[in-house]
């Protein structure tokens, strides 16, 4: 079991060993594995989870913003762990990456069994399948669904409905045999044979014993069950019914397995299975999930549509702008924008490492969204870090009546931190106190 920080370093090498500072070697036959993922190792553009690279002589693979868990060929296991402090911790970014997992929609893990796993020992694989075997004891408890199946058998009593020109054909010679069409009260029914192939899987990885066996109780119970052989069509064949909507927690868990454990990456000519997920997407999803709780009297919804940059084009508009974060509470709208990046609250001279074109994207926000209100209030929100735990002073558009917060959201204590809280969701007459640059 090996690790390595996200934006963290891969380098080739004589053996697979973790590096004090949270960069990673590996073996060539691992390291070669890994590169099976990418589409072509020199063209950085087709590769958003590694930016390839040689350094004196040796090859490096660069982790972009992406954090999940690799396995080789070999059973090499490589974590990739959020990194939100110049201390690499695997035990706690491994457990802040589960906790943020939760939030995230249609989320393979579940909250109520996180305490119980461990999630700062355990690998991340593992926990994948235990919650996704929790997940299916939860369904043989509550019981496994069953369907009618129209069935045609040549029996020796009449059954269901006698299929005449068939009976005449096969029996002709035999009066002693009935050919009849009957439906049988099946367990075979695609929505088990999807849970029944990623069972199978689960049974080949998992190398914890706990959910071996438990992997193996829950096959007996599906036994009678065909493990699928073409997920995508079973997966279209589910007919949605009462008798199964107990297993509604376990599926998104069982499409991730059945894809290969891969859902963002291709899977080359190797047998290399990846978990990973964009961690622009997981922070959006958690703070998202959070911000309600911290704000009750606001109304929170997320990817708001409904502007265009270009208003008309051809009778049509264009560049639709879709902010992250609308937050409503009567008349008055705050539009916000989620960004895994870190910054520095001591580095003005170079901006804070905001970017120029988050700033743009913000003020189209501003004058799109939020066109009749006074004062016209966006904002943008990091995550807390050691290099920025406090709210930076406003950026003022135009002096009292657009204004931009810069924001560091806590992912340990789960609340955006603010001055006080009034100041972004209040009138700012104050005046401005920074300047956009």
């Amino acid at each position: 079991m090996f690790w390595v920080a996200e934006h963290g370093r891969i380098s080739r090498g004589n053996s697979d060993k973790n590096l004090d500072d949270g960069n990673l070697q590996l073996s060539t036959e691992n390291f070669d594995s890994i590169l099976t993922l990418l589409e072509d190792p020199t063209q950085p553009g087709l590769n958003p989870i590694f930016q390839y690279s040689r350094s004196y002589g040796r090859d490096l693979l660069t982790v972009q913003e992406y954090a999940g868990v690799i396995r080789t060929d070999s059973g090499c296991q490589i974590e990739i762990l959020p990194k939100i402090s110049r201390k690499a911790d695997p035990g706690s970014a491994r457990e802040l990456l589960v906790k943020m997992l939760i939030e995230l929609s249609e989320s393979p893990f579940r909250a109520g069994t996180l305490a119980d796993l461990h999630a700062h020992d355990m690998p991340l694989f593992e926990i994948l399948m235990r919650q996704f075997l929790e997940h299916v004891g939860d369904i043989v408890r509550k019981g496994i669904a069953r369907t009618y199946v129209s069935q045609q058998d040549n029996l020796i009593f009449l059954r269901g409905k006698l299929q005449l020109s068939e009976h005449i054909r096969r029996n002709v010679s035999d009066l002693s045999r009935l050919y009849c069409e009957f439906e049988e009260f099946e367990i075979d029914r695609p929505i088990n044979r999807l849970i029944k192939g990623a069972l199978e899987i689960v049974n080949r990885l998992s190398t914890d014993a706990i959910n071996q066996q438990r992997c193996r109780e829950l096959l007996y119970w599906f036994d009678r069950v065909t493990g699928t052989r073409d997920s995508n069509r079973d997966f279209r064949a589910v007919q949605q019914d009462r008798l199964i909507q107990h297993y509604a927690p376990a599926m998104p868990t069982c499409r991730l397995i059945l894809d290969g454990l891969n859902p963002l990456t291709r899977q080359g000519e190797s047998q290399v299975l990846s978990i990973l997920f964009p961690m622009s997407q997981l922070f959006e999803s958690y703070v998202s999930a959070k911000l309600g709780k911290q704000l009750p009297d606001w109304n929170v919804s997320t990817q708001v549509h409904g502007q265009s940059l270009i208003e008309k084009h051809q009778g049509e508009g264009m560049f639709k702008l879709i902010p992250d974060l609308k937050l409503r509470r009567g008349q008055e709208n705050v539009i916000a924008d989620t960004k895994w990046k870190l910054l520095d609250q001591n580095a003005r001279q170079k901006n804070y490492g905001i970017t120029q074109a988050d700033v743009y994207q913000l003020f189209a926000y501003s004058r799109k969204y939020l066109a009749n209100q006074e004062p016209r209030r966006v904002a943008l929100i990091y995550p807390r870090t050691d290099s920025f735990d406090k709210q930076l002073p406003p950026f003022w558009f135009q002096e009292n009546k657009e204004v931009l917060y810069v924001l560091p959201y806590d992912l340990e204590g789960d609340r955006l931190v603010m001055d006080e809280d009034y100041i972004l969701f209040e009138a700012a007459n104050s005046g401005p106190l920074s300047t956009v640059v």
